[in-house]
Protein backbone atom coordinates (compact mmCIF):
# COMPACT_ATOMS: atom_id res chain seq x y z
CA UNK A 1 0.00 0.00 0.00
CA UNK A 2 1.38 3.42 -0.91
CA UNK A 3 0.58 6.93 0.20
CA UNK A 4 2.03 9.93 -1.66
CA UNK A 5 4.53 7.59 -3.31
CA UNK A 6 5.92 6.16 -0.09
CA UNK A 7 5.39 2.69 1.28
CA UNK A 8 3.72 2.81 4.66
CA UNK A 9 6.71 1.15 6.35
CA UNK A 10 8.81 4.11 5.29
CA UNK A 11 6.46 6.82 6.59
CA UNK A 12 5.38 5.27 9.87
CA UNK A 13 7.81 7.52 11.72
CA UNK A 14 5.67 10.47 10.63
CA UNK A 15 2.66 8.92 12.35
CA UNK A 16 4.35 8.00 15.61
CA UNK A 17 3.99 11.45 17.09
CA UNK A 18 0.25 11.55 16.44
CA UNK A 19 -2.51 11.20 19.00
CA UNK A 20 -3.90 7.98 17.54
CA UNK A 21 -5.00 5.56 20.25
CA UNK A 22 -5.64 1.86 20.19
CA UNK A 23 -7.44 -0.47 22.55
CA UNK A 24 -5.83 -3.89 22.47
CA UNK A 25 -7.47 -6.92 24.04
CA UNK A 26 -5.04 -9.20 25.83
CA UNK A 27 -4.87 -12.78 24.53
CA UNK A 28 -7.36 -15.10 26.14
CA UNK A 29 -7.45 -18.09 23.85
CA UNK A 30 -5.07 -20.80 22.80
CA UNK A 31 -4.75 -19.17 19.41
CA UNK A 32 -3.43 -15.94 20.99
CA UNK A 33 -5.79 -13.83 18.96
CA UNK A 34 -6.07 -10.15 19.81
CA UNK A 35 -8.50 -7.49 18.67
CA UNK A 36 -7.89 -3.75 18.53
CA UNK A 37 -9.99 -0.68 18.02
CA UNK A 38 -8.09 2.15 16.34
CA UNK A 39 -9.56 5.64 16.58
CA UNK A 40 -8.26 7.04 13.32
CA UNK A 41 -9.13 7.30 9.64
CA UNK A 42 -10.33 4.41 7.49
CA UNK A 43 -7.40 5.04 5.12
CA UNK A 44 -4.87 4.54 7.90
CA UNK A 45 -6.69 1.43 9.07
CA UNK A 46 -6.60 0.04 5.55
CA UNK A 47 -2.82 0.56 5.39
CA UNK A 48 -2.38 -1.16 8.74
CA UNK A 49 -4.46 -4.10 7.59
CA UNK A 50 -2.02 -4.65 4.76
CA UNK A 51 0.90 -4.81 7.20
CA UNK A 52 -0.50 -7.27 9.75
CA UNK A 53 -0.95 -11.00 9.37
CA UNK A 54 -4.55 -11.90 8.78
CA UNK A 55 -6.27 -13.53 11.72
CA UNK A 56 -3.75 -12.36 14.31
CA UNK A 57 -4.85 -8.77 14.82
CA UNK A 58 -8.23 -7.52 13.69
CA UNK A 59 -8.59 -3.80 12.97
CA UNK A 60 -11.84 -1.88 13.21
CA UNK A 61 -12.27 1.65 11.95
CA UNK A 62 -14.07 3.28 14.85
CA UNK A 63 -14.41 3.12 18.61
CA UNK A 64 -14.99 -0.09 20.50
CA UNK A 65 -16.20 -0.68 24.02
CA UNK A 66 -13.39 -1.69 26.31
CA UNK A 67 -13.73 -5.16 27.73
CA UNK A 68 -11.99 -6.94 30.54
CA UNK A 69 -8.18 -7.31 30.20
CA UNK A 70 -7.79 -4.45 27.69
CA UNK A 71 -4.97 -1.95 27.46
CA UNK A 72 -5.04 1.61 26.13
CA UNK A 73 -1.89 2.21 24.12
CA UNK A 74 -0.51 4.73 21.65
CA UNK A 75 0.24 3.92 18.03
CA UNK A 76 3.96 3.32 18.63
CA UNK A 77 3.19 0.48 21.04
CA UNK A 78 0.62 -0.87 18.59
CA UNK A 79 3.28 -1.15 15.85
CA UNK A 80 5.47 -3.18 18.16
CA UNK A 81 2.66 -5.53 19.14
CA UNK A 82 1.52 -5.99 15.58
CA UNK A 83 5.02 -6.88 14.44
CA UNK A 84 5.18 -9.45 17.22
CA UNK A 85 2.16 -11.25 15.78
CA UNK A 86 4.20 -14.09 14.30
CA UNK A 87 5.64 -15.03 17.71
CA UNK A 88 2.53 -14.35 19.83
CA UNK A 89 1.40 -11.45 21.94
CA UNK A 90 3.67 -10.55 24.86
CA UNK A 91 3.63 -7.55 27.19
CA UNK A 92 7.22 -8.19 28.26
CA UNK A 93 8.79 -7.26 24.93
CA UNK A 94 10.71 -4.00 24.67
CA UNK A 95 8.73 -1.03 23.44
CA UNK A 96 9.85 0.47 20.15
CA UNK A 97 10.45 4.09 21.02
CA UNK A 98 11.20 7.19 19.02
CA UNK A 99 13.57 9.96 20.07
CA UNK A 100 13.37 13.54 18.91
CA UNK A 101 16.85 14.86 18.14
CA UNK A 102 18.06 18.36 17.46
CA UNK A 103 20.98 18.37 15.04
CA UNK A 104 22.99 21.59 14.83
CA UNK A 105 25.76 23.23 12.83
CA UNK A 106 29.12 22.44 14.55
CA UNK A 107 31.28 24.97 12.65
CA UNK A 108 34.99 24.40 13.27
CA UNK A 109 34.57 22.68 16.63
CA UNK A 110 37.03 19.79 16.70
CA UNK A 111 38.32 17.09 19.05
CA UNK A 112 41.17 19.41 20.01
CA UNK A 113 38.84 22.37 20.65
CA UNK A 114 36.58 20.24 22.84
CA UNK A 115 39.39 19.23 25.19
CA UNK A 116 40.88 22.68 25.85
CA UNK A 117 39.18 24.45 28.78
CA UNK A 118 40.31 27.84 27.47
CA UNK A 119 38.17 27.38 24.34
CA UNK A 120 35.51 24.96 25.62
CA UNK A 121 34.33 25.31 29.20
CA UNK A 122 33.59 21.60 29.38
CA UNK A 123 37.09 20.55 28.34
CA UNK A 124 38.13 19.49 31.83
CA UNK A 125 34.93 17.53 32.36
CA UNK A 126 35.38 15.76 29.02
CA UNK A 127 38.89 14.72 30.05
CA UNK A 128 37.24 13.22 33.12
CA UNK A 129 34.88 11.20 30.92
CA UNK A 130 31.75 13.38 30.99
CA UNK A 131 29.54 13.20 27.90
CA UNK A 132 28.28 16.04 25.72
CA UNK A 133 24.65 15.35 26.65
CA UNK A 134 25.42 15.51 30.36
CA UNK A 135 26.00 19.26 29.93
CA UNK A 136 24.29 20.31 26.70
CA UNK A 137 21.05 18.33 26.49
CA UNK A 138 18.38 20.88 25.53
CA UNK A 139 20.88 23.50 24.40
CA UNK A 140 21.31 22.28 20.82
CA UNK A 141 19.12 24.97 19.20
CA UNK A 142 20.92 27.79 20.97
CA UNK A 143 24.32 26.32 20.09
CA UNK A 144 23.34 25.95 16.42
CA UNK A 145 22.03 29.51 16.19
CA UNK A 146 25.18 30.91 17.78
CA UNK A 147 27.54 29.02 15.48
CA UNK A 148 25.53 29.66 12.30
CA UNK A 149 25.55 33.40 13.05
CA UNK A 150 29.33 33.46 12.73
CA UNK A 151 29.74 34.74 16.27
CA UNK A 152 31.61 31.62 17.40
CA UNK A 153 33.43 28.71 15.70
CA UNK A 154 32.28 29.67 12.20
CA UNK A 155 34.31 32.19 10.17
CA UNK A 156 31.77 32.07 7.34
CA UNK A 157 28.27 32.91 8.67
CA UNK A 158 25.74 30.40 7.41
CA UNK A 159 22.98 32.15 5.49
CA UNK A 160 20.03 30.44 3.86
CA UNK A 161 20.19 27.46 6.22
CA UNK A 162 19.00 27.17 9.79
CA UNK A 163 21.51 26.63 12.57
CA UNK A 164 19.65 23.50 13.63
CA UNK A 165 17.14 20.92 12.39
CA UNK A 166 14.83 18.45 14.12
CA UNK A 167 14.97 14.73 13.43
CA UNK A 168 12.91 11.78 14.63
CA UNK A 169 14.82 8.51 15.19
CA UNK A 170 13.25 5.12 15.88
CA UNK A 171 15.26 1.94 16.49
CA UNK A 172 14.23 -1.72 16.42
CA UNK A 173 15.84 -5.12 16.01
CA UNK A 174 15.03 -8.78 15.55
CA UNK A 175 17.11 -11.96 15.48
CA UNK A 176 18.91 -10.91 12.30
CA UNK A 177 18.92 -7.14 11.82
CA UNK A 178 18.87 -3.72 13.41
CA UNK A 179 16.50 -1.13 11.93
CA UNK A 180 16.88 2.65 12.14
CA UNK A 181 14.12 4.92 10.85
CA UNK A 182 15.06 8.59 10.59
CA UNK A 183 12.78 11.38 9.42
CA UNK A 184 13.25 15.13 9.06
CA UNK A 185 11.89 18.11 7.14
CA UNK A 186 13.40 18.68 3.72
CA UNK A 187 14.23 22.38 3.94
CA UNK A 188 15.25 23.63 0.51
CA UNK A 189 17.72 26.50 0.23
CA UNK A 190 20.45 27.77 -2.03
CA UNK A 191 23.17 25.27 -2.92
CA UNK A 192 25.82 25.15 -0.22
CA UNK A 193 28.40 23.05 -2.01
CA UNK A 194 29.26 21.05 -5.11
CA UNK A 195 28.57 17.55 -3.83
CA UNK A 196 26.73 15.35 -6.32
CA UNK A 197 24.28 14.12 -3.68
CA UNK A 198 21.78 16.72 -2.52
CA UNK A 199 21.60 15.09 0.93
CA UNK A 200 24.07 12.95 2.85
CA UNK A 201 22.88 11.11 5.96
CA UNK A 202 25.57 9.41 8.05
CA UNK A 203 25.14 7.33 11.19
CA UNK A 204 28.25 6.42 13.17
CA UNK A 205 28.49 3.60 15.73
CA UNK A 206 31.20 3.18 18.36
CA UNK A 207 31.65 0.08 20.52
CA UNK A 208 32.58 0.03 24.22
CA UNK A 209 36.15 -0.77 23.18
CA UNK A 210 36.56 2.77 21.79
CA UNK A 211 36.84 4.87 24.93
CA UNK A 212 36.61 8.21 23.12
CA UNK A 213 33.22 7.33 21.59
CA UNK A 214 30.97 7.93 24.65
CA UNK A 215 32.71 11.23 25.34
CA UNK A 216 32.68 12.77 21.88
CA UNK A 217 31.02 10.44 19.36
CA UNK A 218 31.90 11.44 15.81
CA UNK A 219 33.76 14.53 17.10
CA UNK A 220 36.57 12.11 17.93
CA UNK A 221 37.15 11.86 14.15
CA UNK A 222 37.02 15.62 13.48
CA UNK A 223 40.31 17.48 13.89
CA UNK A 224 41.67 20.97 13.47
CA UNK A 225 44.12 19.89 10.76
CA UNK A 226 41.45 18.64 8.36
CA UNK A 227 40.28 20.63 5.31
CA UNK A 228 37.96 23.51 6.19
CA UNK A 229 38.93 23.44 9.87
CA UNK A 230 40.93 25.99 11.85
CA UNK A 231 44.46 24.68 11.09
CA UNK A 232 44.33 22.58 7.89
CA UNK A 233 47.47 20.56 7.20
CA UNK A 234 49.61 21.76 4.32
CA UNK A 235 50.62 19.48 1.48
CA UNK A 236 47.98 16.85 2.26
CA UNK A 237 44.24 16.55 2.76
CA UNK A 238 43.47 14.47 5.80
CA UNK A 239 40.24 12.56 6.04
CA UNK A 240 38.53 11.79 9.34
CA UNK A 241 40.72 9.86 11.79
CA UNK A 242 40.72 8.84 15.44
CA UNK A 243 43.25 10.09 18.04
CA UNK A 244 44.40 6.55 18.78
CA UNK A 245 45.63 6.14 15.21
CA UNK A 246 48.35 8.78 15.73
CA UNK A 247 51.60 8.51 17.63
CA UNK A 248 51.09 11.96 19.10
CA UNK A 249 48.27 14.50 19.20
CA UNK A 250 48.77 18.26 19.51
CA UNK A 251 46.44 21.23 19.84
CA UNK A 252 46.13 21.25 16.04
CA UNK A 253 45.65 17.50 15.53
CA UNK A 254 47.73 14.44 14.79
CA UNK A 255 48.87 15.14 11.23
CA UNK A 256 50.29 12.23 9.27
CA UNK A 257 52.24 10.64 12.15
CA UNK A 258 50.31 7.38 11.99
CA UNK A 259 50.86 4.29 14.08
CA UNK A 260 52.32 1.22 12.37
CA UNK A 261 50.17 -1.04 10.21
CA UNK A 262 50.43 -3.78 12.84
CA UNK A 263 49.23 -1.42 15.57
CA UNK A 264 46.30 -0.25 13.44
CA UNK A 265 45.32 -3.82 12.59
CA UNK A 266 45.31 -4.63 16.30
CA UNK A 267 43.00 -1.69 16.98
CA UNK A 268 40.63 -2.91 14.28
CA UNK A 269 40.60 -6.39 15.78
CA UNK A 270 39.84 -4.91 19.21
CA UNK A 271 36.91 -2.84 17.91
CA UNK A 272 38.64 0.52 18.44
CA UNK A 273 37.15 2.23 15.41
CA UNK A 274 34.01 4.14 14.44
CA UNK A 275 31.78 2.33 11.96
CA UNK A 276 29.56 4.43 9.71
CA UNK A 277 26.48 3.85 7.56
CA UNK A 278 25.87 6.41 4.83
CA UNK A 279 22.79 7.12 2.73
CA UNK A 280 23.02 9.52 -0.21
CA UNK A 281 19.84 11.12 -1.52
CA UNK A 282 18.99 13.18 -4.55
CA UNK A 283 15.83 15.09 -5.36
CA UNK A 284 14.14 11.92 -6.68
CA UNK A 285 14.99 9.64 -3.75
CA UNK A 286 17.68 7.15 -2.81
CA UNK A 287 20.98 7.54 -4.67
CA UNK A 288 23.26 5.06 -2.90
CA UNK A 289 24.02 3.30 0.39
CA UNK A 290 27.46 2.59 1.79
CA UNK A 291 29.33 1.72 4.95
CA UNK A 292 32.87 1.88 6.24
CA UNK A 293 34.93 2.98 9.21
CA UNK A 294 37.13 5.71 10.65
CA UNK A 295 40.50 4.86 12.19
CA UNK A 296 43.67 6.26 10.59
CA UNK A 297 41.46 7.75 7.90
CA UNK A 298 38.10 7.23 6.29
CA UNK A 299 37.77 3.80 4.67
CA UNK A 300 34.73 2.95 2.53
CA UNK A 301 33.86 -0.71 2.09
CA UNK A 302 33.48 -2.01 -1.44
CA UNK A 303 30.17 -3.72 -0.66
CA UNK A 304 27.83 -2.32 1.96
CA UNK A 305 26.35 -4.53 4.67
CA UNK A 306 23.75 -1.83 5.30
CA UNK A 307 20.77 -1.35 3.02
CA UNK A 308 18.25 1.46 3.00
CA UNK A 309 14.97 2.73 1.61
CA UNK A 310 14.01 6.39 1.37
CA UNK A 311 11.15 8.60 0.32
CA UNK A 312 10.21 12.24 0.38
CA UNK A 313 6.55 12.83 1.18
CA UNK A 314 5.14 16.33 1.64
CA UNK A 315 8.67 17.74 1.98
CA UNK A 316 9.61 15.28 4.71
CA UNK A 317 12.33 12.70 4.26
CA UNK A 318 11.99 9.27 5.85
CA UNK A 319 14.91 6.84 5.60
CA UNK A 320 15.03 3.32 6.98
CA UNK A 321 18.47 1.73 7.37
CA UNK A 322 18.67 -2.04 7.81
CA UNK A 323 21.91 -3.67 8.87
CA UNK A 324 22.65 -7.27 9.97
CA UNK A 325 23.46 -7.68 13.65
CA UNK A 326 26.50 -9.79 12.87
CA UNK A 327 27.67 -8.90 9.36
CA UNK A 328 30.57 -10.45 7.55
CA UNK A 329 33.60 -8.41 6.67
CA UNK A 330 36.31 -6.34 8.29
CA UNK A 331 35.64 -3.49 10.75
CA UNK A 332 31.93 -4.09 11.27
CA UNK A 333 30.67 -4.24 14.83
CA UNK A 334 28.74 -7.34 15.87
CA UNK A 335 25.76 -5.83 17.70
CA UNK A 336 24.43 -7.61 20.80
CA UNK A 337 21.56 -7.09 23.22
CA UNK A 338 22.32 -5.12 26.35
CA UNK A 339 25.65 -3.70 25.15
CA UNK A 340 25.99 0.08 25.29
CA UNK A 341 27.15 1.54 21.97
CA UNK A 342 27.55 5.19 21.00
CA UNK A 343 25.46 6.50 18.11
CA UNK A 344 25.79 9.85 16.32
CA UNK A 345 23.90 11.26 13.33
CA UNK A 346 25.22 13.75 10.76
CA UNK A 347 23.26 15.36 7.92
CA UNK A 348 24.55 17.35 4.94
CA UNK A 349 21.83 19.10 2.93
CA UNK A 350 21.69 21.27 -0.19
CA UNK A 351 24.82 19.66 -1.71
CA UNK A 352 26.93 20.85 1.23
CA UNK A 353 30.14 19.13 2.32
CA UNK A 354 32.78 19.32 5.01
CA UNK A 355 31.91 21.22 8.18
CA UNK A 356 28.68 22.62 6.73
CA UNK A 357 26.38 20.00 8.13
CA UNK A 358 24.10 19.22 11.05
CA UNK A 359 25.19 16.83 13.76
CA UNK A 360 23.66 15.29 16.85
CA UNK A 361 25.27 15.08 20.24
CA UNK A 362 26.49 11.49 20.73
CA UNK A 363 24.02 9.25 22.54
CA UNK A 364 24.05 5.87 24.21
CA UNK A 365 22.43 3.20 22.04
CA UNK A 366 21.29 -0.19 23.37
CA UNK A 367 19.46 -3.11 21.80
CA UNK A 368 16.76 -3.91 24.35
CA UNK A 369 15.40 -2.27 27.48
CA UNK A 370 17.38 0.23 29.50
CA UNK A 371 17.93 3.89 30.24
CA UNK A 372 20.03 4.77 27.18
CA UNK A 373 19.17 7.85 25.14
CA UNK A 374 18.10 5.47 22.37
CA UNK A 375 16.87 1.94 23.08
CA UNK A 376 16.01 -0.36 20.20
CA UNK A 377 12.78 -2.29 20.76
CA UNK A 378 12.61 -5.92 19.79
CA UNK A 379 10.32 -6.72 16.88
Amino acid sequence: MRKNGCHYDHIRAQLIGSSYLCVLQAPHSQGRRASAAVTTSRRWVYMLENEISAGVVDIKSTNSTQRENTLRINSRRFFQLALMASIGFSLSATEIQARELILFQPGQSSWEWLLVPASHGGGKRMREGKTCLSCHDGEEKAIGKLIASGEKLEPQPITGMSGYIGMNVEAAYDDKNVYLTLSWDDVASAKWGDQDAATNLTVSIGSPALNVAPVAGCWAACHSDQPGMSDPATGTELTKYLPGSRNKMSKTGGGTDRRTAAELDAQLAEGKYLEYWQVLLNEEGLQSVGDGYFLDGRVANKDSAATATACNSNKKWTVEIVRPLKPAGKARHALSEGVEYTLSVALHQNHASGRFHYTSLPMRFVLGAGDAELNAGRK
